[in-house]
């Protein structure tokens, strides 16, 4: 069961975490929820100077960590002001997305938050090598934020793929709106339903003389409707809300959610069996650096 009472927010030192504050504030504030705020660090000079002890190197690393726990307790301050419980976790490590994935596993958590940056003027979004390693590896949900802060209305839209389920666990979908409604309750959020497919494939495949392509279409189209319609049937949506569009995935995901402005886009991740990567609904990279909403990512409560 999905719930959102113990958000991590990583924080790095070397940039603006503000806007992730801000909405790991709303989510805790919406949930009676504890925050913690983690952050690890590393120094070079520090890690291999010789001609310290072994007692003195570790308390400069100690020393190093504790400035990092106080700047963390500067940004807690002002949480707990609102309120809220905060802790703190600063630590040591030289591999920040390593050290984030060690305290996951071995603390209980909900929700992680980590701000992302979209360039307008590229129109894509730079993913680090924490961002990455967090969609493929984090036990938990993951909420990539972008700088842009969340309206007074805010706007969800779950993106879901409820016909190719060979690569991921049938659950998934389900699971994925599950966790999105629970989200629109807690923000007082609208929800919209997206499923796009791509029939280009299988109709140049099937592209014989005697097949009428006209019907093959509709039949397809017929399939993901079905689909579609039972996914959401459990979740009482306005058919306004549901939407099914035709185009290849990673151009009208992005698409749909700009020009419909959405706030926060849930994706679901699933591994494959066998094989070390993610699949987030398609292909991940094409379609996610072209989002400029927040993701929300959900792995498939099978995984877990």
């Amino acid at each position: 069961m999905f719930s959102y009472r113990n958000i991590i927010v990583l924080i790095d030192p070397a940039e603006d975490n503000q806007t992730a504050l801000m909405k790991a504030t709303k989510l805790a504030t919406a949930n009676n929820a504890k925050i913690t705020l983690f952050s690890s660090g590393y120094n070079s000079t520090l890690a291999n100077n010789r001609s310290l002890s072994s007692e003195q190197n570790e308390s400069a690393q100690s020393s190093f960590v504790q400035g990092i726990k106080t700047a963390l307790e500067e940004k807690a301050a002002t949480i707990r002001e609102e309120g809220l419980t905060v802790e703190t976790v600063a630590i040591w490590d030289k591999h920040p997305s390593q050290a984030i994935i060690n305290f996951l596993e071995k603390h209980l958590g909900d929700l992680v938050i980590k701000n992302t940056h979209h360039q307008n003027v590229m129109q894509r979004t730079l993913f680090s090598h924490t961002d990455w390693d967090l969609i493929r590896y984090s036990p938990i949900p993951l909420l990539l934020t972008k700088a842009t802060p969340w309206p007074k209305k805010i706007k969800i839209t779950a993106a879901v793929d409820p016909v190719n389920t060979h690569d991921k666990p049938t659950s998934l979908d389900f699971d994925l709106l599950a966790a999105a409604s629970l989200l629109c309750d807690r923000l007082d959020a609208s929800l919209d339903v997206l499923h796009v497919y791509d029939p280009t494939p299988l109709l140049i495949y099937l592209d014989q003389p005697a097949l009428d392509a006209g019907d093959i279409t509709e039949q397809i189209r017929k399939q993901h409707q079905d689909a579609l319609n039972t996914l959401v049937t459990r979740f009482n949506l306005p058919a306004s809300n549901v939407h099914l569009e035709t185009g290849s995935p990673s151009t009208m995901i992005p698409d749909h959610l700009y020009q419909n402005d959405s706030h926060i886009v849930v994706m679901g991740a699933a591994s494959r069996q066998g094989i070390d990567r993610l699949l987030i609904g398609h292909t991940a990279e094409r379609i996610l650096d072209r989002i400029t909403a927040d993701i929300l990512v959900i792995k498939s409560e099978a995984d877990h």
